[in-house]
């Protein structure tokens, strides 16, 4: 796994990328959001009532921003393993330890992006510590399709995360393993999309639909 240095935060870096990312087709934060708009507002329905959200692996809270002023949202909580003070009036950010150290429940929980970092031998351990404050989580990954497949995501993942101090992991999951850290996670799956479009123009050509995916895991009580 390659690592860089902790919690660094390279804007200069980040500026370049986000400004490429514009001009290439590279939003990735714009289907995404759309979709997990649409299972969180399913969620909100079902229970009937506002909905209280995990975020985990936050970030720098992004798609929970482009959601807050959901009229079925009642608060988000986002979550990471820096030190960070963020607060609206639906908002709050809580370190990873503490979260954890918690009693605190969720409705549903959004792990975007995420998992694959932590390592996908060890996710089925997060998915578990997780299911502890919500029941249900909506996952989006990564599926690799051989070495070369493999080799772009890592390629990808560089460019994405190098300016944010985040670690590109040395493999990602592939159908199998993922039915594996579901069953390890003692989880049931709800729903997957597959074949999940997350960008346009240039970077869709480099990181076509088949290397992502969409799920919703649900505690196998």
């Amino acid at each position: 796994m390659m690592r860089f240095k902790e919690n660094n935060y390279n804007k200069i870096f980040v500026g370049i990328s986000n400004f490429i990312r514009t001009i290439c087709g590279g939003d990735r934060l714009k289907r995404i959001i759309e979709i997990i708009e649409k299972l969180l507002k399913e969620t909100s329905k079902e229970s009937n009532k506002k909905i209280r959200i995990l975020d985990f692996g936050c970030g720098s809270m992004e798609i929970s921003k482009k959601l807050q002023n959901k009229k079925y949202i009642k608060q988000i909580v986002g979550s990471d393993i820096f030190k960070h003070k963020f607060r609206t009036k639906k908002m709050v950010y809580l370190e990873n330890d503490k979260l954890f150290k918690s009693k605190k429940k969720f409705d549903i929980i959004f792990v975007v992006d995420v998992l694959h970092h932590i390592g996908v031998e060890e996710a089925h351990k997060i998915i578990k510590k997780l299911y502890k404050h919500s029941n249900k989580i909506i996952v989006k990954d990564h599926f690799e399709h051989g070495l070369l497949s493999r080799s772009l995501l890592r390629f990808v993942d560089f460019y994405a995360n190098y300016g944010y101090g985040v670690n590109v992991p040395d493999k990602y999951f592939d159908k199998k393993m993922w039915k594996k850290t579901i069953l390890k996670s003692k989880s049931k799956e709800l729903f997957r999309k597959e074949n999940f479009q997350q960008h346009d123009g240039l970077f869709n050509i480099i990181l076509n639909k088949k290397h992502h995916f969409v799920s919703i895991i649900k505690a196998d009580e």
